[in-house]
């Protein structure tokens, strides 16, 4: 997806030094490499083995939905990680050298993942919502999580993948002398999505609007409003017994604090990965008219804009998985039957939440 994003300089611009730039991007993406592949390999050996469903998926709990969202998230964003020394390698030497069929493939996974990781995370705090928030707990089924995931997939997945695939390129191209372009050897290989400016406009928002708006709305609105609730029911089960200078000055549970701590870290990170990509992506159509977007400050935003991706992948294991009390439980020891919870970090929340 980088590579749909360059124009060439103006000509009254002189073009920024790479060389600096390129060889900054590549050290970072060696580090997001060799943390977030070993990583998210390891979480994903370690739930398969802890045999995360049974023999039907309609009796999956909602521990054991939790945990399967998880897996998959880990295989899409290792998936996206293991395109990355392709990625390094096109950035750095700005030509493809890894054949027709690798580019392909190459640049399919790299937007599939990357939409279809953020579908996941939304899927996961709807359906926390709608258990812990909604009388639906008691009635809901597996098969009913499956409705906004395949919506979101549908929409934010499959249909921007198609039309990315149908004008992805491989070609040579050879350049006259005096063009300035920052290669070393002629002809250059090129690998991207070869779209018409307008249409790419229009690609460009369908792809931000269902895959940063809409989710990071909804993912932001659940966790408010699951935090709420549960402050809520506490209170309430509190303030009976308690004068109302006492329900004043009482304390939140450490449960509480640490379920409010887990959500922000994943809101921040979520924004803070996504949100300058998205910056560097889309207000280029709004600027370009009267702001030159080839200035060094803008290239260097965008090369780093273009890593954050990637380092979500690389940290979401961490988040999700590490740092998930039952996640972690399943992790490093066997399996046991125990009372259903949801993967928060404070073990005590679902029985505080889920009970009436």
């Amino acid at each position: 997806m980088e590579a749909s994003f360059d124009y060439m300089p103006d000509q009254d611009i002189p073009p920024p030094d790479m060389e600096t730039a390129k060889g900054i991007m590549v050290i970072i993406y060696c580090v997001v490499f060799f943390i977030g592949t070993p990583g998210n390999l390891w979480i994903v050996y370690k739930l398969l083995r802890a045999r995360l469903w049974s023999s039907s998926a309609a009796h999956l709990t909602v521990s054991q939905r939790s945990r399967l969202y998880i897996l998959a998230l880990a295989c899409s964003d290792l998936l996206l990680l293991l395109t990355l020394p392709f990625t390094a390698s096109y950035n750095f030497y700005g030509t493809w050298i890894f054949g027709e069929a690798l580019c392909y493939i190459t640049l399919t996974i790299e937007i599939v993942t990357k939409i279809f990781s953020v579908v996941l995370l939304t899927v996961m705090s709807l359906e926390r919502y709608v258990i812990v928030c909604t009388r639906l707990r008691n009635s809901f089924q597996s098969w009913m999580s499956l409705v906004p995931l395949a919506l979101g997939t549908f929409f934010g997945v499959v249909l921007p993948s198609i039309f990315h695939f149908v004008h992805i390129i491989h070609q040579n191209i050879n350049f006259e002398e005096n063009e300035r372009v920052d290669v070393d050897e002629f002809p250059v290989t090129i690998c991207i999505p070869n779209m018409d400016e307008n249409i790419f406009v229009y690609y460009a928002h369908y792809t931000f609007v269902t895959g940063f708006v809409i989710p990071f709305i909804i993912m932001t609105s659940c966790y408010i409003l699951l935090v709420r609730h549960v402050k809520q029911k506490f209170r309430n089960r509190k303030g009976h017994l308690l004068t109302v200078s006492a329900q004043k000055r009482l304390r939140e549970p450490r449960y509480l604090m640490e379920m409010r701590k887990s959500i922000w870290r994943i809101a921040i990170f979520h924004f803070i990965c996504w949100a300058p990509f998205w910056l560097f992506t889309i207000t280029p159509f709004f600027v370009r008219s009267f702001a030159p977007i080839t200035t060094i400050w803008v290239v260097y935003g965008r090369l780093f804009a273009n890593s954050l991706p990637y380092i979500n992948a690389a940290g979401n294991w961490v988040l999700y998985a590490v740092l998930n009390s039952d996640v972690r439980k399943h992790i490093y020891h066997q399996p046991q039957k125990t009372k259903i919870s949801y993967g928060f970090n404070a073990p005590r929340i679902c029985h505080v939440t889920l009970s009436r």
